[in-house]
């Protein structure tokens, strides 16, 4: 499926979610937003931590860095993400019924593009998933022991498109728990205003999709790899 029309159907799809009414969130914010477990007050610094947030992007980290590693990497990181996404749903629900339907909706939708942009990046979906088999080869190269020869980052790419992957993976799950936590913390979305909201998502939304769209074909062009989509 071209990559434009993926973009248009998780955009249109988004809405869905938008327009949906805040009491059919309810069951998420209950189980899902996690209370106030986790949540520790130092005193030493006047201010509070969200450690369970932080152990998940601790976790987020570790898989962005060690997923080649790992069997059906990809089919793990959707479910983790999609997790990560309905708890930041409930959250999101929690902290904004004060807010007026308007700003209410624009968040959720926020939200959802952010996990659904980064989803199908990550996996692949917008690049006919080229960066599995450097990944296999950057795997297979590390415990050779090839990837130590001093000439492996000048002739083969194959680490190259393992960074650029790792990163696809760490952004939304970033995305997710920060914006997980500042709502914990602060009761309110993470923002000065709604405007400023919409910039941010935009942005992200628009760097995770260039990233993997454009992002593995340059690598291609640098190291004159010849590439053609199927």
């Amino acid at each position: 499926m071209d990559k434009i029309v993926i973009l248009i159907l998780v955009a249109a799809f988004g809405i869905i979610f938008a327009l949906v009414p805040s009491r059919t969130y309810n069951i998420l914010t209950k189980t899902l937003s996690f209370d106030k477990k986790g949540i520790r007050y130092i005193r030493r610094r006047h201010d509070k931590v969200d450690a369970l947030a932080n152990l998940f992007l601790f976790i987020g980290l570790i898989f962005s860095v060690f997923y080649f590693m790992l069997p059906f990497y990809s089919l793990i990181y959707a479910v983790f993400l999609i997790f990560s996404f309905l708890c930041v749903l409930g959250q999101a629900n929690r902290v904004l019924k004060k807010k007026n339907r308007n700003v209410y909706r624009i968040v959720i939708y926020g939200l959802y593009l952010m996990a659904a942009i980064g989803l199908v990046s990550a996996l692949g979906l917008l690049n006919n998933h080229v960066a599995d088999m450097m990944v296999t080869t950057y795997r297979t190269d590390l415990f050779a022991g090839n990837v130590f020869d001093i000439f492996y980052l000048l002739t083969n790419h194959s680490i190259i498109v393992y960074i650029l992957q790792g990163i696809l993976f760490f952004i939304p799950v970033y995305c997710m728990w920060s914006q997980f936590k500042y709502m914990r913390l602060e009761n309110t979305y993470k923002a000065m205003n709604i405007i400023t909201y919409v910039i941010k998502v935009l942005f992200i939304c628009f760097v995770m999709a260039f990233l993997a769209i454009e992002g593995f074909d340059f690598i291609n062009f640098v190291y004159q790899v010849e590439y053609k989509e199927a």
